[in-house]
């Protein structure tokens, strides 16, 4: 009998825990296409007037909403009387990725970085990119920037990973991504060198 009640007591115990453990989990991204598309909406119509829109070139300009845009921040101008890379260039870039703000995170989760941070230029090596291998929203960013740019940019769910969770499942479905970007170098592989 005794044997009984202890057993009872201890099963008893451990439903109760597993109970308040699982009343104590936050879900991370409850909401999560509400959430990004209201924070994506919000920094384009508080910022549309302060930051460059930059257009993702492969929409139809007739069609085109404000989700077919990228916010950019220009931190520091780089060399502006240079060229911007193709389509088909690589560059060698220093980023750092986040999601917007969620439960745990709140300054979101960084799901991506090419340097540990802070950054320090002595000990951080660019990464090199194919800039066609890469997300619309980065991709556009690229295209527009010059050796030297450091940018701020907001990419729309839209032009990241869409309504699918990144390859590497760092990055839910429907996230608003956030990149600090700065562009080292970029050259033509058909030319072999750098412009």
């Amino acid at each position: 009998m005794k044997i009984k009640f202890f057993l009872l007591a201890g099963l008893s115990a451990l439903l109760l825990t597993a109970c308040s453990e699982e009343s104590d989990t936050v879900e991370e991204y409850a909401d999560w296409q509400n959430k990004n598309e209201q924070y994506f909406e919000s920094a384009y119509q508080l910022h549309a007037y302060d930051l460059a829109l930059m257009k993702y070139s492969l929409s139809d300009a007739s069609t085109a909403e404000h989700t077919d845009y990228i916010l950019v921040n220009v931190i520091h101008e780089g060399d502006y009387d240079a060229k911007t890379p193709y389509l088909t260039d690589t560059v060698q870039v220093h980023y750092v990725g986040h999601l917007i703000p969620s439960a745990t995170y709140t300054t979101g989760y960084q799901f991506d970085a090419s340097y540990q941070e802070p950054f320090d230029y002595d000990t951080a090596r660019p990464t090199k990119l194919a800039v066609n291998g890469l997300i619309p929203g980065f991709t556009t960013a690229l295209l527009k920037m010059h050796r030297g740019d450091h940018w701020m940019i907001t990419i729309p769910y839209q032009l990241g990973y869409g309504t699918s969770t990144s390859s590497s499942g760092a990055v839910p479905a429907y996230s608003t991504l956030l990149f600090e970007i700065r562009l080292e170098d970029f050259w033509s592989k058909k030319q072999g060198d750098r412009e």
